[in-house]
């Protein structure tokens, strides 16, 4: 006799959306300390590696899904792209202005935030010509390499560009 008061198919849904719930649970928990190694500063790149690293499966796959959200974040992508991006590329100016639209028109909320300096270059780059694209572009990956939007954007530039490095290696 069977003393689950459930019938075996609602006992599977319940166990399945137990599963999901867990994964859920650990991808945010483990999410947060995606976020704070990466507020890290990059001098602690040992610990910050130590911290993320999950011997379990789950825990591996939340921290994949939780550095996939973190790292599709518009700021993130743009300052990633003029950071990294080959400006020798025939399309690079074009893609550089359709990032700068995409921040100053799709999420004016997050351009509000940036510095005025960086508004001011981003707004430029988005009504530049096609021929002046490349220049604003660089012209924005030197000024956040030099520090010129802030000691916070210099510092995720820095990384950007040491993680690039680093893959090569």
């Amino acid at each position: 006799m069977d003393n689950n008061q459930f019938p075996p198919a609602q006992r599977r849904k319940r166990k399945a959306r137990t599963a999901v719930v867990g994964v859920l649970a650990a991808g945010l928990l483990l999410g947060g300390g995606v976020i704070a190694a990466n507020a890290a500063t990059s001098s602690n790149t040992g610990a910050t590696a130590a911290a993320t690293s999950q011997p379990t499966a789950t825990a591996a796959t939340a921290a994949v899904a939780a550095k996939t959200a973190l790292g599709r974040h518009p700021l993130a992508v743009g300052l990633r792209f003029f950071v990294n991006g080959d400006s020798s590329k025939p399309n690079y100016g074009q893609r550089a202005a359709k990032i700068a639209t995409f921040i100053l028109d799709k999420r004016p909320k997050l351009a509000a935030k940036l510095p005025a300096a960086l508004q001011a270059d981003l707004k430029a780059l988005k009504d530049a010509a096609d021929g002046d694209r490349v220049a604003q572009a660089t012209h924005i990956r030197d000024t956040a390499l030099n520090g010129g939007y802030g000691p916070e954007i210099q510092a995720q530039a820095k990384r950007l560009q040491e993680q690039k490095a680093n893959r090569k290696a």
